[in-house]
């Protein structure tokens, strides 16, 4: 069910994304990139609300969005679809780019990597490294997504190649069916500290349990014995 629903909504936004890399001047200065709702977005900036939207429209940096009903975001080199429920923030320095996804679920197309490209949680930020996309005939996008929860977040990977991340210096691979699982964790009664100030991220195949909260690279394309409907 995981995988399959997965692969599902990955299809719909091969079209979508292919539109979006196709279509000329898709981002400027000072928009992030358009922002295309299904039923309504509004934009927020210290609280209040500046905007709202029920058909395309540019989106500032720094704007705070709430998305009613399923919201697509084009942008340069990436394309995104928000589920429905979520919030995030769109912001940029110097290094790069953020999506800092406050609440809810987004999944995401990319043709090339941006330079700098993080996907903010509530737990950590997620510094993406290196993209390896699968050899393939015409166009080929690497397809993801991000999910948040209050008590951890998780950042995987469907299909269409490989993305290398950084979290708290700890550097790691997501291979297609793969996930990354973060949550807050200390260490073990008596360690004599915490790991990433609170933030701990393991690596292998499987879950790692570090003071009875999981974290690491979990494979999700073998859960067979799994009969859970999957939350997206």
């Amino acid at each position: 069910m995981w995988i399959r629903k997965h692969v599902l909504l990955s299809q719909v936004m091969v079209v979508l994304a292919f539109l979006c890399f196709t279509a000329p001047g898709f981002a400027a200065d000072p928009f992030a990139g358009r922002i295309l709702p299904t039923k309504k977005v509004s934009f927020f900036n210290d609280g209040k609300k500046v905007g709202q939207y029920t058909a395309e429209a540019p989106l500032p940096w720094d704007t705070l969005v709430k998305c009613e009903g399923r919201t697509a975001l084009r942008m340069k080199q990436m394309y995104v679809v928000f589920e429905d429920g979520s919030t995030f923030i769109m912001s940029r320095s110097g290094s790069g780019e953020t999506l800092d996804l406050k609440t809810g679920t987004a999944y995401f197309a990319l043709k090339t990597l941006p330079e700098g490209l993080i996907f903010g949680t509530p737990q950590t930020p997620v510094a993406t490294e290196m993209i390896l996309l699968n050899a393939a005939t015409g166009d080929q996008l690497l397809k993801g997504y991000v999910k948040t929860g209050k008590t951890e977040s998780e950042l995987g990977v469907l299909e269409g190649g490989r993305l290398t991340v950084r979290t708290n210096d700890v550097q790691q691979t997501i291979n297609p069916g793969q996930r990354i699982i973060l949550s807050q964790a200390s260490l073990a009664a008596g360690g004599g500290g915490t790991l990433g100030a609170g933030l701990g991220v393991g690596i292998g195949v499987g879950v790692g349990v570090l003071a009875g909260i999981t974290a690491g690279v979990v494979s999700f394309q073998n859960d067979k014995d799994d009969k859970k409907t999957s939350p997206f």
